[in-house]
């Protein structure tokens, strides 16, 4: 098994192989299920000529499941699911868990040879650390115009973990200052985040660049939930917000 077992005699600790098994998904809701009590890694195995959904899901009681989202042995994006035609390898974290399933959520045709492994190899996660930022997105509006960026739900088990956010001010007009600063809102962060952006007179043409690199991400509220960036509507201005993310449990 996936565990260290000590010998009370000796007093050493002796590594226990993983944990293994394999099954067919060829049906919906065809599944394999393995321990992985003691276990730190689980890796999905999928081959075969098939066009279905699988998900990878855990559980403590036995009874109730929760989806356990994968991102590829190559790199890459977490996913709630595997979709579609491609074989490859899947891994993620599963500590915590007694057991780890792999089920056919969705099916069209064909069939795959799945292949659970649990081990007590630590999960090398260096995207969920914080170490890239794999996704961005941006928006932008008309003079005059109110702008949100929307981070699209990621899907069950995810949430969006923000590297960076920049704001662009262009001045479509002459600008005049104002008294009272112009508030940048949002949805599904801590505290309903807001930032501070000057009111300052400015010529026609002229770009007001704000951009905050967050050395720690920030981890969003809710997971598989939208996560909204807002610049208000300001008279001659046209707004650009850009964001860079990546996403992880």
């Amino acid at each position: 098994m996936a565990k260290l077992s000590k010998d009370l005699e000796a007093g050493n600790l002796h590594p226990r192989e993983s944990l293994v098994i394999a099954g067919t998904l060829g049906a919906l809701n065809a599944e394999v299920i393995t321990s992985c009590d003691g276990c730190a890694t689980v890796a999905l195995d999928l081959r075969g000529t098939f066009s279905m959904t699988v998900e990878v899901a855990g559980t403590v009681d036995g009874t109730n499941w929760v989806v356990i989202p994968v991102r590829p042995q190559t790199g890459g994006a977490y996913v709630a699911a595997v979709v579609g035609t491609t074989s490859g390898v899947w891994m993620a974290s599963c500590a915590g868990f007694d057991k780890v399933r792999a089920r056919c959520t969705a099916y069209t045709s064909g069939g795959s040879t799945a292949t659970l492994m649990a081990s007590n190899a630590m999960f090398d996660d260096f995207a969920k650390n914080g170490g890239v930022t794999s996704v961005t997105g941006t928006a932008v509006g008309a003079s005059g115009a109110a702008v949100t960026l929307t981070l699209a739900a990621p899907g069950a088990g995810l949430r969006h973990y923000i590297t960076y956010l920049s704001i662009n001010r262009y001045a479509a007009a002459v600008l005049t200052a104002s008294a009272t600063p112009v508030t940048i809102t949002t949805t599904n962060i801590p505290t309903s985040l807001a930032f501070t952006i000057p009111a300052d007179a400015a010529a026609l043409g002229t770009l007001d660049r704000w951009r905050e690199d967050f050395a720690y991400p920030i981890m969003v509220t809710a997971q598989n939930t939208a996560t909204t960036i807002v610049a208000p509507v300001t008279t001659g201005v046209i707004w650009r917000i850009t964001a860079g993310y990546y996403l992880a449990p």
